[in-house]
This record gives C-alpha cells, structure tokens and sequence, in this order.
C-alpha cells in the first residue's frame, strides 16, 4: 500500500503511524493511538492532558483535504505531461468524447448515500423519542438492586453497557453519512491511481466498521429493551442494506487493513 511522504517532523517520530488519521472515526477520546497520531499531535502539542474536542477537527479536516488534493495535483500534472506528448488517434479521440458525454453517477445520488442519510434521519427521530431511555434503565437497576434481583456491581455492568451502546449509537450516526459520501467520491471519479484507490477503500472500511459497532450497539440496546424490536425494524434493515450497497461498491474494502487499526 502506498502511503504519503513523511514531513521531516513525522520522520524524527519514528513511532507516528503514517495516514492513521485518515480512516479512523475521530473519536479521540476513546482512541489508545493517539500518542502515534500526527493529526492529534498537531492538535494537543503539550499531550494527551489538554481538552479533546470531539466534534469532528478543522486540522484533520484540512490535513486530510491537503494529502488528497496533492495526489490529484500530480496525477493530473503526469496525465497533462503524457497528453502534451501524444496525439490521440481518431478511435482514441471519438472513445474519449463518448467518455465525456456519459453521465457519472454522483455521489449523492448512490443508493448507499441515501440510505446513510436515512439512517442519519431514523436515528435522530429515535433518539428524540427515547431521550429518557438511560435514566429509565437506571430507575429499572435500582428497583431491582433494591429488590435483590441483582448486586450493585451486575447494575453498573449492565448500565455502563447501555451507557457505551447508546454513545456509540450517537457517534456513528452521524459519522457514516460523511463518510459515506466520502467514500463514493471513487465513482465520480473513477482513477487507476493506487494511493487514491486505498484511500477510497480506506473510507468504505471505515464505513463497514461503523456500521459493524452501530448493529452491535443497537443489539446490547435491544437485549435490555426487547419491547423495542418493532420500532428499530426499519433502522436495522436501513443499516444492513447499507453494509449490501458499500460491499459491492467497494469489494475489496472489508479486506484493507487500515495503517495502525486493521
């Protein structure tokens, strides 16, 4: 796999992952690498002390933006240097019109970006309704703490699960409708270049991996709420034909090992 030249900065930290900030899902607070992560050290340069912001940062944003726009600048800079040294011959030309005409598919149109964002809509519908969902599953632990059901120590466990369930469930929601659309910049526009197809694989992985610890979120969730089955249907199907549309559309993404998490 191909992976961006290292600032001389990053060189002097040999233990930097190169590229890790580029297909993790932000979430610094929880993140064990963080200590091997240059987009974060640029961000916390006195250490892991100071304030993490968890919205999603303007540094990793722009530092990501900046690796991908280099590498389009040199392939478009080698594709105008190999077009000044050629002419195209007639079929060439006439196959290179009718590449023109066909309309590509944007990224927003994707069925797989569509139901990211009716995922996005669903959960946050859901989210509202249920706002009171945490301190009920306390009331219920109490109660039954109190009636012997169970110790202190089982309720914390049980209650600290949810707790984890209903934050990942937040976090990701609106994660995977980003990179989501991220991800489907590839059939915009369709590249050869290696660097730029890990990098789309990269985002499809993030995507599936998301999705992987949103369904397992909403099963913990499901196992202390069954009654809840029948209004997460339409969620969990939104979710799995997601994972369908994303698979196909990137094949070899389950299989990419992402530098520092896979």
């Amino acid at each position: 796999m191909i992976t961006q030249p290292l600032s001389p900065s990053a060189a002097a930290k040999p233990d930097l992952i190169p590229g890790i900030y580029n297909y993790c899902d932000s979430w610094c607070e929880r993140c064990q690498l963080t200590t091997r992560c240059r987009s974060y050290q640029m961000q916390n340069p006195d250490g892991p002390t100071q304030p993490v912001d968890s919205s999603a940062s303007l540094v990793h944003q722009l530092t990501e933006a900046l690796n991908l726009t280099k590498r389009y600048v040199e392939k478009l800079q080698r594709e105008q240097d190999i077009l000044l040294n050629s002419t195209p011959d007639r079929e060439e030309q006439q196959l290179l019109e009718q590449q023109a005409a066909m309309p590509r598919m944007q990224a927003k149109e994707h069925p797989a970006s569509r139901l990211a964002l009716a995922y996005l809509t669903q959960t946050g519908t859901w989210l509202a309704d249920e706002k009171g969902l945490l301190e009920q599953a306390g009331q219920q632990q109490l109660r039954e703490v109190q009636l012997g059901i169970r110790t202190e120590d089982e309720a914390m466990v049980l209650l600290n699960a949810l707790k984890d369930a209903y934050e990942q469930i937040r976090w990701y929601r609106t994660l995977i409708p980003v990179k989501t659309t991220s991800a489907l910049r590839a059939i915009e526009e369709p590249t050869d270049d290696e660097y730029l197809l890990d990098y789309y694989n990269g985002k499809a992985k993030l995507v599936l991996v998301s999705i992987d610890r949103s369904l397992l979120a909403w099963q913990t969730m499901l196992a202390f709420f069954p009654e809840k089955m029948d209004d997460l249907l339409d969620l969990l199907a939104t979710l799995n034909r997601l994972t369908k549309h994303m698979e196909i559309a990137f094949p070899q993404a389950r299989s990419f090992r992402r530098p520092g998490l896979d």
